[in-house]
């Protein structure tokens, strides 16, 4: 009888052992951490100049400085857009799937510096722009900024986070 069971606890482990490993086979390299650190590093970059413009719209008297100050912020955050974009497509279907929900938030705070984006355009170009505008919009785009940060990270931690499995022996 133990001599059967011997076998029979063998046979389970060569089997376990001898199973394929139920992951599929990636093809491409896995760019989505360095994409995902990639765009905090943009999210830094920016909130560092939306602090620098909410305080520099302090002291600011002369409309035309608020205008060319605008086109600069318009400007600085133009490549966002294409940062976030490779971020996307570094990202696997599966990995959108892991993390959808956090995705979606991103998306949507992405959507917000992009409008941002265009109305800092717009008072570049606006002859009546008071400062004040300008200041509101460089804490607006703080506030989007700090949000999609976060979200940033949480899905950087949520895909970099190992995901616990069962003792392989290979």
């Amino acid at each position: 009888m133990l001599r059967v069971m011997v076998l029979v606890g063998a046979t389970l482990l060569s089997l376990t052992l001898a199973l394929p490993d139920e992951k599929p086979v990636s093809l491409r390299a896995d760019m989505s951490q360095a994409a995902l650190e990639s765009l905090g590093d943009d999210y830094s970059q920016l909130q560092q100049w939306a602090n620098a413009v909410a305080q520099t719209t302090d002291t600011l008297d002369s409309t035309e400085r608020a205008r060319a100050l605008a086109d600069q912020l318009a400007r600085v955050m133009q490549p966002l857009e294409g940062d976030f974009e490779e971020t996307t497509a570094a990202l696997s279907t599966s990995q959108l799937e892991q993390v959808l929900p956090l995705w979606e938030r991103l998306v949507f705070a992405h959507a917000g510096v992009v409008l941002l984006q265009e109305q800092a355009s717009s008072l570049g170009l606006d002859p009546s722009l008071d400062p004040s505008e300008l200041q509101h919009l460089a804490y607006q785009l703080s506030a989007v900024l700090d949000f999609a940060s976060e979200i940033q990270r949480m899905l950087l931690d949520e895909l970099t986070t190992p995901v616990p499995t069962a003792l392989r022996l290979s």
